[in-house]
C-alpha cells in the first residue's frame, strides 16, 4: 500500500511545476507526514521491504530557512518499530525471535538544498535535498523479544542518541503548501532496544542471535508529508509584494510600480513623481505642462500662458525685457524703473502719469510743461467790484492765453481789506471774483473753465497797512494751471 502511495506521490510531483520556494521571504514552515519504519538491528534487517502492518510512524516538523544552500529542520517522530523472524526448523527457538517497540525520535539537522541556484534552479520542478544532523531517540513499551535461557542479561539504556542522515524533495502545491517526501536513516548509538544487545546469548555457545554483529541498533524512515508556511515574507500594505521588494511598504500599489501607486494614472509612480495627484509627463517628473511652453507647472509663473525660460515660464508681449505679469503696460515697450511703460517724453513721468506724454514737464505740473503765466493782482478802489481800466490790458492777454491753450484753467481769488465787517468783505471779496471772471466771459472764455472764490480779509497782503497801502489787500489774485 504505502509503495503504491510513494509511486503515486512521485509522478505528481512530475507534473505540479513549483510555485514557490523555501527562501528568504517565505522563510519559516511547519510539517506533518506519516510513514514506515525499517528495522536493522541484532535481530534482521528489513530495510526497504515496506512490511507495512505494524511498522508505522507519524511526526511533525519545524523548517526554518537559513541561506539559499541551507535550512535548519527539528523534526519530532512517533512511531511503533518490530521484528518477527518466520519459522526456522533447524532453529526452533529463533521462532521467538521478535520484539515490537514505541519510540520517539527527535531529530535536529542542517538540511543542504539542491535547488539553491548554483546546483539546480530555485525555481525547479523537484527541490531534491539531503540532510544530516544529531538525534535522540526513547524506546517505551517493553520488549517482546524471548530467549528462554537468557532472561537474565542486561541491555543498553532505552534513551539513545544518533546521527540522522536524510534523502529527499520538496514540490510545491501552492504558495503556501508543500509536499514532502524523504528517507531518514537514523544511525544510533544505542544496542539493545530490540532486547539483544550485542555477544547476548554467545555465552550459551548454543545460539547465535546477534546476525549483524554490530554494537547498534538503526531504523529508516520513510515518510510523506505536507509542509505549511507559516513565516511568509512581510507584507505591511497588503498588497501582495512582500515588503524587501516593495518601494512603498506602507502604501499598495501594483506590481508594475513595485508596489507604489501610481495616483494620478500618469504612468509614473508616486514615488517618483513630482505631482503625483495632476497627471504629468516623464520628461517633466511626472508634472503637467499645461500651456506646452516646456515648463512645468510647477515651475511656470504663468502656466496657462506660453512664455520663456528667463521669465519663469511667462511671456514678454512687448519685448522689453519684463515679463507680463510684472509690466504695467504689457503691450507698449517701456522701462524697468517705470514698471515696464514708457516715457515718451523723458521728462522721468511714466505716460500713464504724465498729463503731457509728448511734451516735458514737470511733476509738479504731472508732466506737463512749467505754466509762466505770473499775472499781477487786479486791484479795486475802496467799497468797488468793478474792473478798472488800468487792469483791462492784462485781463485781455490772460483771454487770449486761455484761448490758446484750452487745456488751462483760471482760479480768481478775490480779497477785501479790513475795514467793515468782515461778513460783509467776504461778499465784497467773491463780487470782485466774479467780476474779474465777467471781463474775461466777455472776451471769450468758457466760463466754465474760470472759478471763482471769495476769502474776505482773511489773507492780507500787507498786515497793518495805512490808507495807501490797503488798496494792494483788495485785489483778485489770478491762478493759471492745466486742467
Amino acid at each position: 500500500m504505502l509503495k503504491k502511495l510513494l509511486l503515486a506521490a512521485t509522478m505528481l510531483c512530475l507534473f505540479v511545476p513549483a510555485l514557490q520556494a523555501q527562501t528568504e521571504d517565505n522563510p519559516t514552515w511547519l510539517s506533518i507526514h506519516v510513514g514506515h519504519n525499517e528495522y536493522d538491528g541484532d535481530l534482521g534487517n528489513e530495510m526497504l521491504e515496506y512490511e507495512v502492518n505494524t511498522d508505522w510512524s507519524a511526526g511533525v516538523g519545524f523548517h526554518q530557512y537559513l541561506s539559499p544552500s541551507f535550512d535548519f529542520d527539528a523534526i519530532l517522530e512517533y512511531g511503533y518499530l518490530d521484528y518477527k523472524n518466520g519459522p526456522d526448523e533447524d532453529n526452533p527457538v529463533k521462532a521467538n525471535n521478535s520484539f515490537g517497540t514505541k519510540y520517539l525520535n527527535a531529530n535536529f539537522m542542517l538540511r543542504y538544498k539542491l535547488a539553491n541556484g548554483y546546483i539546480i534552479n530555485q525555481n525547479a520542478t523537484l527541490q531534491p535535498f539531503v540532510g544530516a544532523g544529531i538525534g535522540i531517540t526513547p524506546y517505551f513499551g517493553g520488549s517482546d523479544n524471548v530467549y528462554e535461557n537468557q532472561t537474565g542479561n542486561d541491555i543498553d539504556s532505552r534513551v539513545g542518541l544518533g546521527i540522522p542522515l536524510a534523502a529527499g524533495f520538496d514540490i510545491s502545491l501552492s504558495e503556501k503548501t508543500k509536499l514532502v517526501l524523504k528517507a531518514t536513516y537514523n544511525r544510533t548509538f544505542v544496542d539493545g532496544y530490540d532486547g539483544q544487545a550485542e555477544g547476548l546469548g554467545r555465552s550459551s555457545g548454543s545460539i547465535d542471535s546477534n546476525i549483524d554483529n554490530k554494537s547498534h541498533d538503526d531504523f529508516l524512515v520513510t515518510s510523506l508529508g505536507f509542509k505549511f508556511n507559516i513565516g511568509g515574507a512581510t507584507d505591511t500594505d497588503d498588497d501582495g509584494i512582500p515588503d524587501k521588494e516593495d518601494r512603498c511598504p506602507e502604501t499598495p500599489g501594483p506590481e508594475e510600480f513595485d508596489g507604489c501607486p501610481d495616483t494620478d494614472g500618469d504612468g509614473i509612480p508616486d514615488i517618483d513623481d513630482e505631482c503625483p495627484e495632476v497627471a504629468g509627463e516623464a520628461e517633466f517628473n511626472g508634472c503637467p505642462d499645461t500651456d506646452g511652453d516646456g515648463i512645468p507647472d510647477k515651475d511656470d509663473e504663468c502656466p496657462e500662458v506660453a512664455g520663456e525660460a528667463e521669465f519663469n515660464g511667462c511671456p514678454d508681449t512687448d519685448g522689453d525685457g519684463i515679463p507680463d505679469k510684472d509690466d504695467r503696460c504689457p503691450e507698449v515697450a517701456g522701462e524697468a524703473e517705470f514698471n515696464g511703460c514708457p516715457d515718451t517724453d523723458g521728462d522721468g513721468i511714466p505716460d500713464y502719469e504724465d498729463e503731457c506724454p509728448e511734451e516735458p514737464g514737470i511733476e509738479a505740473n504731472n508732466g506737463c510743461p512749467q505754466v509762466d503765466f505770473d499775472f499781477a493782482d487786479v486791484n479795486f478802489a475802496f467799497d468797488r467790484s468793478n474792473v478798472e481800466d488800468q487792469f483791462k490790458d492784462e485781463l485781455n492777454e490772460l483771454a487770449n492765453e486761455l484761448m490758446d491753450n484750452t487745456d488751462l484753467k483760471v482760479t480768481l481769488i478775490g480779497h477785501a481789506d479790513r475795514i467793515g465787517p468782515a461778513q460783509y468783505n467776504l461778499r465784497l471779496s467773491q463780487r470782485r471774483a466774479e467780476s474779474v471772471k465777467t471781463y474775461l466771459v466777455g472776451q471769450g472764455v468758457s466760463a466754465d473753465r474760470i472759478f471763482t472764490e471769495g476769502v474776505g480779509e482773511t489773507q492780507p497782503k500787507i498786515e497793518n497797512a495805512n490808507n495807501e497801502e490797503r488798496r494792494q489787500n483788495r485785489r483778485v489774485v489770478i491762478e493759471v494751471e492745466r486742467m
